[in-house]
C-alpha cells in the first residue's frame, strides 16, 4: 500500500501539466525512478522481514518464501511504476498497453514452464520476478533519453513537489484496496469453508472482469484530465468524461448482459460442474459492480483535477461501510450477505462519486454527468439485462438457444451503441470520422 508514496502517480499528472505547458521534463522522471527504487528496495526489505513471522501464523507452506519472493521484485516493480508514469502523462498510451501486454505474456508463459515442469507455486512467483525484470530493463532503456539526474539538491526539489501530492494518491490506493478486498476476507475469517470462499472468489473474478475495459479508460482519463484541466480548457475536461462515462455504461450493459445469457455454459466448460454455484451469487454481485464499474472509468479524473482528498474519502466511507456490512450480514446469512453487503456497498459508493464529480471535474464547465443520454443508456442496459435473465441459457444448452440468445445479445449491443450516441460517442473511441453536415442541414 505504501509503495513509492505516490511519486510515479504525481509524476504522471506532472508530466500531463508540463505537456500542457509544453515544457521539458527536466530532472523529475530520474528523480522520481531513483525514489521509486530505494522505496522498492526499503519496502521489499520490510517484507522480508515480516514473511517469517506471517508464515508462522497463517499455516500455509512456503508462504514466507512466497513473500520473500515477492520482495526482491518490489525494487523494480516500483522503478517500473515510474517509468510506466512517465509514459502515462506523456499520454503514449500504445506503448503502455504493448508494455503491459509483455509483461503479461512473459509472466503467463513463465508460469506455465515452471508448473509444467512441477515447480508449483514458488515457479510461479520467480516467473512473475523474471517478468519484472525484464519489463524494467525494456522500460529503462526506451527511456533512457528523459532520464536526467539532477543533483541532490535538484532531487530533493522535485521530491518536494511530487511527494506531497503522491501521498494522498497513495492513501485513496489504500484505502481503495481495502474496499475491493475486504469483503472476501471477512468472509474467509467468519465462515472458514474453502468451498464457499472459493465459490465466492469466482464470482467477484467474473463479474469484476467487467472492469477491465473501464479501467483502461481510466488509464487514460487521468492524464487527460490532468492537461486538460492545466490549460483551463474545461470544456474538453466535460466532453471526455461525458463520453468516457457513456461509453462504459454500454461496455458494461453488454458484458453484464453476456455474463446473464452465456454464464452457466461457459462455467461448466471452463471451471467444470462445481463452479455453477458462482453464477447464481455473480447475479447478486451484478448490480453493484456494473454501477461502480462505468464510474471507474472516470473516478480518477478527480485526481486528474487536483482532488485526490476527494477521492480518499470516498473510498474510506466505501471501505468503512462495506466491513461493518459484511460482517453483519455474513454472521446472518453466510455468503449471500458478503454479496449483499458488497452491491449495497458499491452502490453507495457509485452515487458519492456522481457528487463529486459533478462539483469538482464538471461544475466548472456548467455541465452535469447524469444527463437525459446517461439515463436511456443505462435504462437500455438495464432492460438488456433484464430481457437476457428470461433467456439465459442452462449449463448445456441446445443449439437453437444459443442462437437465440447470440440473436438477443446482438440487439442489446446494438440498441447500447445506438442509444449512448452512435457515431458521436464511439467515434472518439474508435477514431472513426464524424459525419460533417452539409451548409444546408
Amino acid at each position: 500500500m505504501a509503495g513509492d508514496l505516490g511519486v510515479a502517480g504525481a509524476l504522471t499528472k506532472l508530466m500531463s501539466e508540463r505537456e500542457a505547458k509544453r515544457e521539458k521534463a527536466g530532472s523529475f522522471v530520474a528523480s522520481s525512478l531513483v525514489f521509486g527504487v530505494i522505496a522498492g528496495g526499503v519496502t521489499g526489505f520490510a517484507l522480508a522481514i515480516v514473511a517469517r513471522f506471517v508464515e508462522v501464523s497463517s499455516g500455509y507452506s512456503n508462504f514466507g518464501l512466497l513473500l520473500e519472493l515477492q520482495a526482491l521484485q518490489m525494487p523494480f516493480n516500483m522503478g517500473t511504476a515510474s517509468l510506466l508514469g512517465l509514459l502515462q502523462g506523456r499520454r503514449h498510451f500504445r506503448a503502455l498497453a504493448q508494455l503491459t501486454m509483455v509483461q503479461s505474456a512473459a509472466g503467463l508463459s513463465l508460469s506455465i514452464g515452471f508448473l509444467a515442469t512441477g515447480q508449483g507455486l514458488i515457479g510461479v512467483m520467480v516467473a512473475s520476478s523474471l517478468a519484472s525484470v525484464l519489463v524494467f530493463a525494456i522500460l529503462l532503456t526506451l527511456s533512457r533519453r528523459e532520464i536526467a539526474l539532477g543533483s541532490l539538491p535538484m532531487i530533493k526539489a522535485d521530491l518536494r513537489r511530487l511527494i506531497p501530492f503522491g501521498i494522498k494518491l497513495t492513501a485513496t490506493n489504500a484505502v481503495s484496496t481495502i474496499l475491493y478486498q475486504v469483503d472476501i476476507v471477512v468472509l474467509s475469517f467468519l465462515t472458514g469453508d474453502p468451498v464457499s470462499v472459493g465459490t465466492y472468489a469466482l464470482a467477484i473474478f467474473i463479474t469484476r472482469a467487467f472492469w477491465i475495459l473501464p479501467g483502461s479508460v481510466s488509464t487514460t482519463t487521468y492524464p487527460v484530465t490532468s492537461q486538460y484541466a492545466a490549460a483551463n480548457d474545461w470544456r474538453r475536461v466535460s466532453t471526455f468524461v461525458s463520453t468516457a462515462f457513456l461509453g462504459s455504461i454500454a461496455i458494461i450493459g453488454v458484458l453484464a448482459s453476456a455474463l446473464i445469457l452465456f454464464g452457466r455454459p461457459v462455467l461448466l466448460v471452463v471451471f467444470g460442474p462445481t463452479s455453477l454455484g458462482a453464477y447464481d451469487m455473480s447475479l447478486i454481485l451484478l448490480a453493484g459492480t456494473c454501477v461502480l464499474g462505468c464510474l471507474r472509468s472516470i473516478a480518477s479524473s478527480i485526481s486528474g483535477v487536483g482532488r485526490p482528498g476527494v477521492g480518499l474519502r470516498v473510498s474510506a466511507v466505501g471501505a468503512g461501510v462495506l466491513a461493518i456490512l459484511a460482517i453483519l450480514l455474513t454472521r446472518a446469512f453466510g455468503t449471500l450477505g458478503t454479496a449483499i453487503a458488497v452491491t449495497l456497498t458499491f452502490g453507495l459508493v457509485a452515487i458519492l462519486l456522481v457528487r463529486e464529480v459533478d462539483r469538482h471535474v464538471l461544475g466548472l464547465a456548467g455541465t452535469r454527468l447524469v444527463t437525459n443520454k446517461v439515463v436511456r443508456t443505462a435504462t437500455v442496459a438495464l432492460a438488456g439485462g433484464v430481457a437476457s435473465l428470461f433467456l439465459s441459457l442452462p449449463p448445456a444448452p441446445r443449439l437453437g438457444a444459443v442462437v437465440v440468445a447470440s440473436v438477443l445479445l446482438t440487439g442489446i449491443g446494438v440498441a447500447l451503441a445506438s442509444a449512448s450516441g452512435g457515431r458521436d460517442t464511439w467515434g472518439g473511441f474508435l477514431r472513426l470520422p464524424r459525419r460533417v453536415p452539409s451548409e444546408r442541414e
